[in-house]
């Protein structure tokens, strides 16, 4: 029986995990590739949904800047094993990187970091209005599917608050990294219905806020998800029934909500796993017009990081999105497809 896991126009990280693995028939030939260690992880992970001229259709890049595109790639479902993961990220940088600009080379260097953009200029009881349905920025930005005049065309991938310099996996605690090791498309979460739990925003998919007396209500597109964010109790200290979205609490600074959530179980095995430790802080304002939200996320998770982690995600709000249905009712038994070792 197919997985029956579908998502707004297909454009889910689902539809790349299966269209990366053996739906979609064999990878596309990657013409024109350089030969190199590493050619053969992009054919197989990159080219079944990608044509090879996207890759120097905006030209050359710095080597920062191929190790973000992989994140955000990898973010947007693009399966592979770590392994796989870095050796991309190692052969488009020896075959199409460029040396830095002085700027560019400030900013990666943490020496210049992008300055964070300003509120948006609203009444506090308008800016702190979030109710509508917000979409991920990069949906109009990167998937083009729809304008993107007024959005940022970036993110500020996670990084390590203390050093940013360090990349992923360095910042696994070897708990964290034994079980990061583990994950491949065939023990991908997504493929067994798994909620995203704290990776939801990182995902290609609509959200809407409501708000009710004492609380906040985020109806998550991904797997019907519903988030409660009460803003009429303290965060509990021992919250009795841990699950992937946790226990969420909110209040107002200015015109910024600021939610802590605790109450994780652990996580299932993700390239970003986390533990029952985890304790997640989001930052949401509205920002430009008032029609971008930004969502700063720092997540402290002593059994699973080695320092704080922190990302930012922009979202347009967009009234002509409509909540679809997302259906996760069937099974695909990938086991028969397993790769076998010598041996087995």
């Amino acid at each position: 029986m197919l997985l029956k896991v579908f998502g707004r126009y297909g454009s889910t990280p689902l539809f790349l995990t299966l269209c990366s693995s053996f739906l979609c028939g064999p990878p596309a030939a990657a013409e024109g590739l350089p030969d190199g260690p590493g050619k053969s992880d992009l054919e197989i992970v990159c080219t079944p949904c990608h044509s090879t001229d996207q890759i120097s259709a905006k030209g050359r890049r710095t080597a920062s800047q191929w190790q973000q595109v992989v994140a955000q790639m990898t973010a947007f479902g693009a399966v592979g094993s770590n392994a796989q993961m870095a050796a991309i990220v190692k052969y488009l940088t020896t075959s199409y990187s460029r040396q830095p600009t002085q700027e560019e080379a400030a900013e990666q260097s943490g020496s210049k970091a992008r300055p964070k953009e300003p509120s948006a200029k609203l009444p506090l009881a308008e800016a702190r209005d979030l109710s509508g349905t917000w979409m991920t920025a990069f949906w109009y930005t990167g998937l083009n599917m729809g304008p993107k005049s007024g959005l940022p065309d970036y993110d500020v991938q996670l990084h390590g608050i203390n050093d940013p310099s360090v990349l992923f996996p360095n910042y696994l605690t070897p708990w964290a990294k034994a079980i990061s090791d583990k994950y491949t498309m065939y023990t991908d979460p997504v493929l067994f219905c798994y909620s995203p739990g704290v990776q939801a925003y990182s995902l290609p998919y609509a959200f809407e806020i409501i708000p009710s007396p004492g609380r906040i209500n985020m109806l998550m597109e991904a797997y019907h998800v519903v988030r409660r964010i009460y803003l009429d109790r303290p965060i509990p200290k021992d919250y009795p029934n841990p699950n992937v979205m946790g226990y969420s609490v909110g209040h107002w600074e200015g015109e910024t909500l600021v939610i802590d959530t605790v109450g994780f179980n652990d996580s299932p095995t993700l390239r970003l796993p986390y533990s029952d430790h985890l304790h997640m802080v989001e930052r949401i304002r509205r920002i430009r017009d008032g029609n971008v939200l930004e969502i700063e996320i720092t997540k402290t998770d002593p059994k699973a990081y080695t320092q704080p982690l922190q990302e930012t995600h922009f979202f347009k709000k967009d009234p002509s999105i409509e909540i679809v249905e997302h259906n996760c009712d069937g099974e695909l038994d990938y086991s028969a497809h397993i790769p076998k070792t010598a041996g087995q």
